[in-house]
């Protein structure tokens, strides 16, 4: 959903928001655990949905600004998320990163 969530429910209905969150994670656990087979790696098995969803739209050559409108967040929390994705997976570029997410 690419952050249709997170921008368009978060603040104004936050108990319909965590609950479609925890329905969310139920759902994606098993398909963010999807095989790369260009890079050997399982494709952000350890990421959490908002953080997949941020790596995926990095990974569309989207910039931080970019992302943070999209989201309904600041540049710098998407700075931070990323560099929380980069730490989990052990890359450290955005062209890693490419390399380690599902095109």
């Amino acid at each position: 959903m690419q952050g249709l969530i997170e921008a368009c429910l978060k603040t104004q209905y936050p108990d319909d928001f965590a609950r479609i969150i925890e329905i969310t994670y139920r759902f994606s656990y098993g398909w963010r655990r999807i095989h790369n087979p260009d890079s050997g790696e399982d494709v952000a098995d350890d990421l959490t949905t908002t953080e997949f969803t941020m790596a995926m739209l990095a990974c569309r050559g989207w910039t931080n600004a970019e992302i943070a409108r999209h989201m309904g967040v600041s540049p710098g929390t998407v700075k931070n998320r990323l560099s929380g994705v980069y730490a989990k997976l052990g890359i450290g570029t955005r062209a890693e990163l490419v390399a380690h997410m599902l095109r």
